[in-house]
Order: C-alpha cells, then sequence, then structure tokens
C-alpha cells in the first residue's frame, strides 16, 4: 500500500511539473516571440537596359554575360572617327566666332565715345551696335554647338551606371545602332530589397525606418541587417503565388524592407526573386532618415 502511495505522490509530481514547465513556457517563450513579426517575401533587384544616346557602328564590347562591373567601367565603344570630325569643325566654328566677337567688341569701345558725343552719325552707331550683338550670339550659338559635338564624342564610350553584373549581351560589334538601342540588360547591386506583406491586423506595429533582419533557406544562420523602406497605403488582395488558396482573399498591405547590410559579398548570397524570412522586432528602436 505504501509503494502505491509512493507512486501517486511520484505521478502527482511528475504532472505538476508538467504543468509548471507549460505554464512557464507559455508566459515567457510566447510571450517572446509575440514581440516580433515573422514575414516572408521575396529579394527585388533593380535592372537596367544600357544604351548609347547617340547613333554609330558599334566598335568594340568589353564584358560578357555574367560578369562583374564597377561604377563608371567602360562597356563599349562605337566607332568616333565621325564624332572627332564634328568635334574638329566646332572646335574651328567657335574659334572663328570667338575672333570676330572679339573684333565687334573692339571696334564698339572704340567708338562709344564718339557716338556719346555725336562725331559719328546715330546710323553707324546703331550699325557698331548691331554688328557687337550679332557676334556675341553668334559666338553663343558656336559654343553651345562645340558642346554639343563634345557631349556627342563622349557618349560614343557607354559607362557602367552603379556596381552590377552583366545580365544579357544584347547585340554584337558591328552592328549599327540608333540612339537608344539596348546593347546590355544589367542588374544592379544597390539598392537591394525585400518585397513582402503584412496583415491589416499587424500593420499598426511596423513604421517607416523600423529595423529588420532578413534570412534565406540556403543560409538560415546569416541574419542581414535592413530596415523597412516602405508601407503601401493600399491595401491588396494576397498575390495568387503567396501562401495557400485560403489565404489569397486577405486583404494585405505591400511592404519594401531594404537591406542595410554593407557585405561585398551580398549579391552572391541573396538574389533575383530568392524567397527569405523576414524578422520584424517590434521593440527595436526607430532608424534615422527610415
Amino acid at each position: 500500500m505504501k509503494n502505491i502511495g509512493s507512486w501517486k505522490i511520484f505521478i502527482l509530481l511528475i504532472l505538476a511539473g508538467v504543468i509548471i514547465f507549460a505554464f512557464l513556457y507559455f508566459i515567457f517563450f510566447k510571450k517572446q516571440k509575440r514581440n516580433e513579426i515573422l514575414l516572408y517575401g521575396n529579394i527585388e533587384i533593380r535592372e537596367v537596359s544600357l544604351s548609347f544616346r547617340v547613333s554609330g557602328k558599334l566598335s568594340e564590347l568589353y564584358f560578357e554575360e555574367g560578369d562583374y562591373v564597377k561604377k563608371g567601367q567602360v562597356l563599349a565603344r562605337l566607332e568616333e572617327d565621325t564624332f572627332k570630325a564634328d568635334l574638329a569643325e566646332a572646335k574651328a566654328r567657335e574659334a572663328e566666332a570667338s575672333a570676330t566677337k572679339i573684333n565687334a567688341d573692339d571696334i564698339y569701345r572704340r567708338n562709344l565715345a564718339l557716338c556719346a558725343d555725336e562725331t559719328i552719325s546715330k546710323e553707324e552707331c546703331k550699325n557698331i551696335l548691331t554688328n557687337k550683338n550679332k557676334s556675341e550670339a553668334d559666338y553663343n550659338l558656336a559654343a553651345a554647338q562645340f558642346q554639343n559635338a563634345r557631349i556627342a564624342y563622349n557618349d560614343t564610350k557607354l559607362l557602367a551606371p552603379n556596381d552590377g553584373i552583366i545580365l544579357t549581351r544584347i547585340t554584337e560589334i558591328g552592328t549599327i545602332l540608333g540612339a537608344g538601342t539596348p546593347v546590355y540588360s544589367m542588374s544592379l547591386f544597390k539598392p537591394l530589397w525585400a518585397r513582402a506583406y503584412i496583415k491589416e491586423e499587424d500593420l499598426g506595429k511596423v513604421k517607416l525606418g523600423q529595423r529588420a533582419y532578413i534570412s534565406s533557406d540556403s543560409m538560415p544562420e546569416r541574419e542581414f541587417r535592413a530596415h523597412i523602406g516602405f508601407i503601401s497605403p493600399v491595401a491588396e488582395f494576397t498575390p495568387k503565388t503567396v501562401e495557400t488558396l485560403s489565404l489569397r482573399t486577405d486583404l494585405v498591405y505591400r511592404l519594401r524592407v531594404i537591406i542595410d547590410d554593407e557585405d561585398e559579398k551580398l549579391n552572391l548570397y541573396l538574389r533575383q526573386g530568392m524567397p527569405v524570412n523576414i524578422r520584424v522586432p517590434l521593440e527595436e528602436e526607430i532608424l534615422n532618415g527610415g
């Protein structure tokens, strides 16, 4: 009988321990989980189509698909001969107009006193002033044409607008290109963000600039620092590609979570369209300028 009583006490102690553990789990763990929001999203990267601002014959292509490029690097060139000729001609016209302007200004200065005391006729003074103004206008026009020719010559080089990776090499050397014809498509390294959706019931818990952390299934142990950079003011139905059919009818708000991490290999870890997990701690401070 004593053994049976001891077993009953032992079982009661175990049950009490389980109840206490469950209570503590609910109080501390569940409470801690409520202090953050877990969202799911996809990485978004900006792509740009690169082209020349002038037309011409393509003479050089320096990069292939998959090559990394730095901001300001020369990606391609057009043949320069006609642009050099236009630049030289425009420079000569500017020099000629400058000489004419200097001469007209000199004549005006020499005759200014003579016109004031009417030593020479008003008609002649009027012609001197007209020639001065015309020579100045001609010089301004020639200077503008020279500047345009210089810009056109510089535009025979296609420069990378930012750090990125070449996605597509669209054309080949020898092609006659019109202005604006795409040569490369390029993916930019920055800005890099995740597109996510949040339920209306959680919308009031997040604010612009709020700290967030992003991780991917391929590197779950690594979290990248980010912040909420955009909260859509318009509700929308959950996209059909998100979650299950039952959730597609829910109204949600779109978020843009901008990645702040400065890791040089960030583009290797997070790629276009990659699904990611987004953790938003509710007690984190709002970042300045968010």
